[in-house]
């Protein structure tokens, strides 16, 4: 299964297992399906495969009750593609609203993440900032985010196209 409009993957696997597809198999009829997130038992393990870092969050979350210290987790994977021989990458949307305070620190942090600035609406009670960025970039972004603005803003995040890159993805592809 492709999935391309799921740009994040994880495997999880179960340590005391030899058979990996088969707890794959039995974690899959667990968990709900949605548009949101899509699941594939192989026999590596289960991949859980998500529109963003925080959808696919839940799902593990769920498998961190469930097995504990034996749910092993591979470390997050974005999900490139490749079109006539050259790597395309994820291009995210996302739109942030924070208490004007924190509207300079939030716009200065996501233009270090390569944020294309589209929209910035500032109000006396709220500011609000519209951008576009780079997945690789946009990893651990609202526990960042959280850090920055003293949990006082909200954020969606979400894929919008796939765009040509210059250079090889490198360690976080899949």
């Amino acid at each position: 299964m492709i999935h391309s409009e799921f740009p994040i993957e994880q495997l999880a696997q179960l340590a005391s297992s030899v058979f990996q597809i088969g707890f794959a198999r039995q974690v899959m009829s667990m968990l709900s399906t949605s548009d949101l997130v899509a699941y594939e038992a192989t026999h590596g393990g289960l991949y859980i495969r998500a529109q963003n870092e925080e959808t696919l969050a839940r799902p593990v979350a769920l498998l961190r009750d469930l097995y504990r210290e034996e749910l092993v987790l591979q470390p997050l994977r974005i999900r490139y593609m490749s079109l006539g021989n050259r790597p395309y990458e994820p291009l995210m949307l996302l739109r942030v609203r924070v208490p004007p305070r924190y509207r300079e620190t939030v716009r200065d942090d996501l233009l270090e993440r390569e944020a294309l600035l589209l929209e910035e609406h500032v109000r006396s009670s709220v500011s609000v900032l519209r951008a576009e960025a780079p997945l690789r970039r946009l990893l651990g972004y609202g526990a960042d985010l959280a850090t920055l603005t003293d949990r006082q803003a909200l954020y969606w995040i979400w894929l919008d196209r796939y765009v040509p890159m210059n250079t090889s993805p490198g360690g976080q592809a899949a």
